[in-house]
């Protein structure tokens, strides 16, 4: 048998690389239209208002959960991580690009017949 000599062999196949590539941008921008349909949607009546009674005047009434609605929330949250897919996928893309490149070109140092 054969030695595994450094460079060869094991890892990713070139197929199996570029599915890794498409599928996290994919579903990076899947993430983010999402998330983003999400932060366009009303989220419903307000649950707080101003009212003019006066024993409560003085007093701050700040909703469970902060300002932001759950459903706002979740869409900040799937918003930036579809973006980060995105980034993600698309950065890994342009590498295997670029190592493929790196392969095909000829050696500089080698002589030429």
């Amino acid at each position: 048998m054969g030695e595994m000599q450094a460079g060869q062999g094991g890892g990713f196949k070139p197929n199996s690389s570029r599915r890794v590539g498409v599928f996290m941008v994919v579903f990076g921008a899947v993430a983010a239209v999402i998330g983003f349909v999400l932060l366009l949607l009303p989220s419903g009546p307000a649950s707080f208002g101003w009212f003019a009674y006066a024993p409560l005047s003085n007093t701050t009434f700040f909703p469970p959960g902060g300002l932001l609605s759950v459903r706002t929330q979740i869409g900040i949250v799937l918003f930036i991580v579809g973006l980060v897919l995105l980034a993600f996928g698309a950065g890994w893309m342009l590498g295997q690009r670029q190592a493929g490149r790196q392969r095909r070109l000829p050696d500089p140092s080698s002589p030429s017949s």
